[in-house]
């Protein structure tokens, strides 16, 4: 695994080399967000990171962009948190960095000896766990009393759950990773919705598996075969749910890119039937209904931010 990073992040650093500024221009800002400076050392520093991290290999312009997006949402981020007089402490820092190194399969010392070995400064990791850290805060500290579902709710999700339960469906799926042909998080998205628009409406879907599908059900034409809803998170089973055998999904996110699923059978597995009385039951419930809530208006608070910040790019 450590290997497999090493060489990732080294193909990074080659690919921006084909588009960053010459090394006497890297400090100058590119993008100022309010008034926070973005360089081109700071894009190349958060590029490596991305790679190590599980980025799927891209372009080196789709990288770039993606990596200059990322940093003009964590100077939000952080502008936003000093707003409201919430900072990152180092405890908190040290934990942010422990997570970010089981995401790519390694200890804190590991990760943190991997970026030192490739160039990347303490400061651009410090810069990067902060953002989120102060970014829990914020959402915590804006949303705190709106995220908590009423017990009407939780009786509701309880109850669409025993009826999803128990099913199980056999899907096709296009899988889109970002990155693949050079395409950015945007353009992956974009591309998403307009496959869903034409297979909606009886476009043939095996053909779009052949060219688009990058995941490994493409060599059997997309065939996942059969999932239960015991099986999968609640979010794909509330989609699959909607779905009528022949018909398919809106773009689902998975982790690095977009999933476009079909279903073609579903049958009932009565042994698969949630119990309605277990303890621990509500209280997941509760809980997931809560972090969809804070995901949800932490996303719309972010766009709030970026429409009524003065972004330059130069």
């Amino acid at each position: 695994m450590l290997k497999t990073m090493l060489g990732a992040i080294g193909l990074a650093a080659v690919l921006l080399s084909a588009t960053s500024a010459p090394a006497q221009t890297m400090f100058r800002p590119v993008a100022v967000v309010n008034d926070s400076a973005i360089t081109g050392f700071d894009i190349a520093q958060r590029a490596q990171i991305l790679i190590a991290l599980g980025f799927p290999t891209a372009s080196p312009d789709a990288l770039r962009t993606e990596s200059l997006e990322r940093l003009i949402e964590d100077r939000l981020k952080l502008q936003e948190g000093a707003r409201l007089g919430l900072s990152a402490q180092a405890d908190s820092i040290d934990d942010g960095i422990e997570e970010f190194a089981k995401r790519a399969g390694l200890s804190a010392d590991e990760f943190r000896t991997t970026m030192s070995t490739q160039g990347i400064t303490e400061l651009a990791l410090n810069d990067l766990v902060s953002a989120e850290v102060v970014w829990r805060q914020v959402v915590r500290s804006r949303f705190a009393r709106r995220v908590e579902p009423g017990e009407a709710e939780i009786d509701a999700e309880i109850a669409l759950v025993q009826q999803r339960a128990g099913v199980s469906y056999r899907i096709v799926e296009i899988g889109l990773p970002t990155g693949d042909a050079g395409r950015s998080a945007a353009e992956t998205r974009a591309l998403a919705e307009k496959l869903y628009a034409s297979l909606s409406q009886g476009g043939d879907f095996a053909a779009a598996v052949r060219t688009y599908s990058r995941a490994p059900s493409a060599a059997s034409g997309g065939d996942v075969g059969w999932v239960s809803t015991a099986q999968i998170p609640p979010d794909l089973a509330e989609t699959l749910s909607e779905l009528s055998p022949g018909q398919v999904g809106r773009p689902f996110p998975v982790a690095g890119g977009i999933s476009i699923l079909k279903v073609i059978e579903k049958r009932i597995d009565a042994a698969d039937a949630i119990d309605a009385s277990d303890p621990e039951l509500r209280d997941r419930v509760r809980n997931r209904l809560a972090n969809q809530r804070t995901t949800r208006l932490a996303e719309g608070l972010l766009q709030e931010l970026r429409r009524d910040a003065l972004i330059e790019l130069r």
